[in-house]
């Protein structure tokens, strides 16, 4: 099922970001770089998520994985005290300054700066409940995305361009994963949005082409190295997976019937079966979760980044 789950988590990206392009919803990356964070390692998560809060509200999406855009904060502690128990409660009093910023320029947008309380059983829990009092529809939060997005907007109407012809280059390497994440990462609302998603169409029927015809030639490889019923069915199995639309569709079809025609009659339908249960899984494995990225995007991006030129 490797095939169908890259083909699909590709579509949901694809279908995910026209979705979101077309409120002009601009694609960001949340980082803690720790030094920078200044937060128990412990804690640090729970900064991450309401970052991510802070995004959702506010029109921003980490779903594309190429972005130069970042949306980090630093925490000081302005006070600390204790609460008599049992149990002792520590009681934190933070200053939390939150930065969008441009990671290839190192250019920074902005700045917005908060006070929060957290009381909790020890320093992490505190430090937790107060990321947790962080209000994404704050003023001073709102304010500071507002003069990021005006800003990532003016760099995709300038840049757009660049981004296509270099997703070409790519494309002209057969990376066509790589290609794909980056002219997705373009926004329809942007000058080059529907030029990116037009290109990105092309794309991905290339990728689909290629991918569906490296499964036709397994197929035809095993149906050559043996031709009983065992085969038979991870013939099928493969087979099963190829689009209608694939340009090798015609040739999977052609030794479809081969494979049919030495042995039993029944086995299309019950291979058929046994797919579609199976696709009906995986779609809801692939329905839980948000696309972010394609199969190249993952484990090719840095969680953390050098953010100490912020300050």
């Amino acid at each position: 099922m490797r095939l169908y789950r890259k083909i699909t988590v590709i579509a949901s990206l694809f279908i995910s970001i026209c979705s979101y392009s077309q409120d002009c919803v601009m694609p960001i990356s949340i980082q803690l770089d720790e030094d920078f964070a200044n937060v128990p390692d412990a804690a640090a998560n729970a900064l991450y998520q309401s970052l991510s809060r802070i995004s959702t509200v506010n029109g921003l999406t980490t779903d594309s994985p190429i972005t130069p855009f970042v949306l980090t904060a630093h925490c000081d502690v302005l006070d600390k005290s204790n609460i008599p128990g049992p149990p002792i409660q520590t009681v934190y009093n933070l200053g939390i300054t939150f930065y969008i910023a441009d990671t290839y320029t190192k250019k920074k947008f902005g700045t917005a700066y908060i006070t929060v309380d957290g009381v909790g059983t020890g320093e992490v829990k505190s430090y937790m409940n107060a990321f947790k009092q962080i209000n994404g529809k704050n003023s001073e939060i709102t304010s500071l995305i507002n003069r990021g997005k005006a800003n990532m907007m003016k760099y995709y109407d300038t840049q757009y361009s660049n981004i296509i012809k270099e997703a070409k280059r790519l494309a002209s390497l057969q990376q066509y994963e790589e290609a794909l994440t980056m002219v997705l990462s373009i926004p329809l609302c942007s000058k080059g949005g529907e030029q990116a998603t037009a290109y990105g169409l092309e794309l991905y029927k290339k990728y689909l082409n290629r991918l569906n015809l490296y499964v036709l030639n397994q197929a035809r490889a095993l149906w050559a190295a043996g031709q009983d019923q065992a085969t038979a069915y991870e013939v099928c199995a493969l087979l099963a997976q190829i689009d209608p639309e694939a340009s090798c569709y015609a040739d999977a079809a052609k030794l479809l019937k081969e494979v049919k025609s030495q042995v039993r009659s029944d086995i299309d339908f019950e291979m058929r079966e046994k797919y579609h249960d199976e696709i009906k899984l995986e779609r809801e494995r692939i329905s839980a979760m948000r696309a972010v990225g394609v199969a190249f995007g993952n484990g090719q991006k840095p969680t953390t980044t050098n953010l100490m030129w912020l300050r």
